[in-house]
């Protein structure tokens, strides 16, 4: 898909890991921790892109050879009645937030829900992120649940809370 700033979405591929881990540490703040072991890798994002469906994608905008947002759509409970139902996730290289991005990666997933077949996204946001909490509200998604001090490392813990959206059902 083009648009007016010459970004493009596509499917991600293995050689955008490095750059899909990047924003995702940038963006995550439990990402990088003290224990390394308890590090989201290459080899995870690498795994993540191998197991990217056309049901349950990994994409990327791109602008001239550059990575600069990526979302995934996973499963999201593992159980045939949840089918229509996928966990989305959305990250932004800091440096390119504020630019229209996360808005035109929710518009593409939207202008192919027929393709894909989800009728809900939902999103695991921290408590403490409060200008991602602001930007999905904006795109009509509504808070439907609290799971309180759910992440933890170390001693610090932290609610999440559950954004969904309900799309109509694909034709």
């Amino acid at each position: 898909m083009n648009t007016k700033q010459s970004h493009f979405i596509r499917a991600a591929v293995l050689d955008d890991a490095p750059a899909i881990l990047a924003i995702f540490q940038q963006g995550d703040p439990f990402a990088v921790t003290a224990n390394r072991q308890d590090c989201i890798s290459l080899l995870d994002v690498m795994e993540w892109l191998e197991t990217a469906t056309d049901k349950h994608p990994m994409l990327v905008i791109e602008a001239h050879g550059e990575v600069l947002a990526w979302c995934s759509l996973e499963p999201f409970y593992g159980l045939p009645a949840f089918d229509k139902a996928s966990e989305f996730s959305l990250y932004v290289a800091p440096e390119h937030q504020h630019r229209g991005l996360g808005k035109q990666l929710i518009h593409y997933l939207s202008q192919h829900q027929d393709d894909i077949g989800f009728t809900h996204l939902i999103a695991f946001i921290y408590a403490s992120n409060v200008r991602s909490q602001s930007f999905f509200a904006k795109q009509g998604f509504e808070q439907w649940g609290l799971l309180p001090n759910i992440a933890q490392y170390g001693s610090v813990k932290e609610d999440i809370h559950l954004f969904g959206k309900e799309f109509s059902e694909p034709s």
